[in-house]
């Protein structure tokens, strides 16, 4: 219904460098997953064998009449940037392979592969940490087509960072935003409320604080409410009644009041986490709270207005009943712009426009001087590539109307190229566009023809 076809695969367990108080740990498992999640169950069944994994799921989809030519890769188990190179770049180069049905020699090949490939990858996440984001890594992830990473950030407050021995503040979750931002990566938070420490005022608070102050102001949020896991440091200070949850009112509550400030241009990925009942100590169980909290939302008139909640979906789309909104925003290191084509109701199509501060140091040679598109995004039921279809949003010309205005955008502020990260799967339709590939960016010069 968001327009691609997710599939996940998870890493092989790890030493995880964190010590969080939370964190579920359980034998022959990456750290904070449990085997009866459903990836984790084929992972696991499949020895996190990622060409393996991939490939059954593929072939599910395609018995069940989904489309897979359009694919978003999402990689989660621990975190990937403390995983040996050699190993994270061997897992997503597994991945390439089985999507391209076919072993290339190496990373590159399977890369250039993909770009014409019948199923290409035309999104690529990773979970980390924000501490281990370096310069070297955001090199590393761009170099093997990566275009989101979630990070987990759980709680933006020093103390809430200690009693938890998160391991990390604020000024790493600041510089890792920076860094990524200025690739041109999506970003995407995962947030933890009711944790040690906190309160329902503060959660709210916290999430103002990420939704508003420059240094953070992601692209997307992961909301996961804490758990009580059997066996966790939190589990015992739950025993000794050092720590309590809220009850599902109250949390429900946290999570209406979080939901009604968000941005329009953010997407909330997940408000609650799936995890078997057997696990819990305490905690909220209750799998549809998602629902419960749209639908008092809007019974109250205060409806959620971020993009997974504006989405066409299956809705119909009319050429004629929709409009372009422009949203502009400062960030640390530079400006964003945000172009939507939406109606008063559902959301159609999106582009994110970074502009970077002159001033700021920027890892890849090719983006000196240049305004990025760091996404472009149209919604609705997903259609095969170079296809067409009356009533559906996807591949009716939304996406080439946005990159024009952000080519207008680009050139109104004074920049000399347009870099789009482009997912490699997606480099085709930007040349089509006119734009080439310079090192690992799709590239144009503005006020050229």
């Amino acid at each position: 219904m968001s327009g691609v076809t997710p599939l996940a695969a998870m890493m092989k367990p790890f030493n995880c460098p964190g010590e969080c108080i939370y964190c579920p740990l359980e034998l022959n498992m990456p750290k904070s997953y449990l085997s009866d999640e459903p990836a984790a169950q084929r992972a696991k069944k499949l020895n996190f064998d990622a060409k393996a994994q991939i490939s059954q799921r593929l072939e599910q989809l395609k018995i069940n009449g989904h489309p897979t030519d359009k694919l978003e890769i999402i990689v989660v188990g621990g975190t990937y940037s403390a995983y040996p190179a050699d190993y994270k770049i061997s897992f997503i180069k597994e991945i390439y392979d089985a999507v391209n049905e076919f072993d290339s020699k190496n990373i590159e090949e399977a890369i250039e592969r993909n770009e014409t490939a019948k199923q290409r990858i035309v999104a690529l996440s990773v979970e980390t940490r924000p501490d281990w984001v370096t310069e070297d890594e955001v090199r590393l992830l761009r170099r093997l087509g990566v275009t989101k990473v979630q990070l987990g950030v759980q709680a933006i407050d020093e103390e809430i960072s200690r009693i938890t021995k998160r391991g990390h503040g604020q000024a790493e979750v600041a510089e890792a935003t920076r860094l990524l931002r200025n690739a041109g990566m999506k970003i995407c938070y995962h947030i933890m409320p009711n944790l040690p420490g906190s309160n329902p005022k503060k959660d709210v608070a916290m999430a103002k604080l990420i939704y508003t102050d420059p240094r953070f102001m992601p692209d997307y949020v992961k909301l996961y409410p804490c758990m009580v896991i059997k066996g966790t440091a939190l589990f015992r200070m739950w025993q000794k009644g050092e720590f309590k949850t809220y009850d599902d009112e109250t949390l429900k509550k946290v999570l209406k009041e979080i939901s009604a400030i968000t941005p329009e241009w953010v997407r909330v990925d997940r408000l609650i986490r799936d995890i078997s009942k057997g696990w819990v100590g305490a905690g909220s169980v209750k799998t549809n709270m998602r629902q419960e909290v749209e639908r008092e939302l809007i019974a109250e008139g205060r409806q959620c207005r971020c993009i997974r909640c504006r989405e066409i979906g299956n809705g119909e789309f009319k050429i004629t009943n929709f409009k372009l909104q422009i949203t502009k925003y400062r960030t640390d290191g530079g400006r964003e712009v945000f172009f939507s084509y939406e109606n008063e109701h559902k959301l159609f199509a999106l582009l994110r426009l970074r502009l970077p501060d002159p001033s700021e140091k920027m890892l890849f040679s090719e983006l000196k001087g240049a305004a990025i598109v760091r996404e472009v995004h149209s919604y609705g039921q997903a259609v095969p590539l170079s296809t067409r279809r009356e009533g559906k949003s996807q591949h009716q010309g939304l996406g080439r109307l946005l990159m024009e205005k952000a080519e207008e955008e680009g050139v109104k502020n004074g920049y000399k190229k347009l870099a789009v990260i482009a997912a490699v799967g997606t480099r085709e339709y930007y040349k089509k566009l006119g734009y080439v590939l310079e090192g690992l960016y799709m590239m144009k010069l503005l006020g050229k023809t």
